[in-house]
């Protein structure tokens, strides 16, 4: 069982690219989902089992599906016990609205965690910035040039309370071009 249906994809890739065992087939019920609305990723592969009269090629069927899909084909299995194969329609149509409304679940918390995710590179690319920045005040310390090095600490002071990481970008190549006239030796 995976988390977010991105991760089945993966999954199935890792499975697929084992040495140890062959893919014999695959099939994509989440793509293709059945009539029932049932959704899983199937794939049967065969690998080697070592008996006491030696190596003893196994087939096993693997399915991967989110917690959700799992939830709902748990429930579709029992009912399907229940009514031996045979469930009421009302039941049917019940479950195919389940199975959507699970499969709902599933875009949205994808989505959610892609939002997650670019909120962490946003907070890793300004703290980069900022990193880069700081260091660059302090380089230009290093070349003892305080008065330049303190108003750039003042606009960097400002930018960062404004929260404006364009115009930390911009304070960095400003700041790196005075370190680089710094290490020539020209006046600033």
């Amino acid at each position: 069982m995976c988390q977010f249906v991105d991760d089945i994809h993966r999954v199935a890739d890792l499975i697929r690219n084992r040495k140890d065992m062959r893919l014999v087939y695959e099939k994509d019920y989440i793509t293709n989902y059945k009539d029932s609305g049932y959704r899983s990723y199937h794939l049967i592969v065969e690998y080697p089992v070592q008996t006491s009269l030696g190596s003893k090629p196994v087939l096993a069927e693997i399915q991967i599906r989110t917690l959700a899909m799992n939830f709902w084909a748990t429930i579709e299995h029992s009912l399907n016990y229940k009514y031996r194969e045979q469930l009421p329609d009302h039941v049917r149509e019940r479950l195919r609205k389940a199975a959507e409304g699970a499969f709902q679940l599933d875009n949205e918390m994808s989505s959610i965690r892609q939002e997650i995710v670019d909120s962490q590179q946003e907070f890793e690319e300004s703290a980069g910035i900022v990193r880069k920045v700081m260091n660059h005040i302090q380089e230009l310390y290093f070349h003892r040039k305080i008065r330049e090095a303190a108003n750039f600490q003042l606009r960097f002071n400002e930018l960062w309370e404004q929260e404006d990481i364009r115009g930390l970008k911009e304070l960095s190549a400003e700041i790196q071009a005075a370190i680089d006239r710094a290490g020539k030796g020209g006046a600033s």
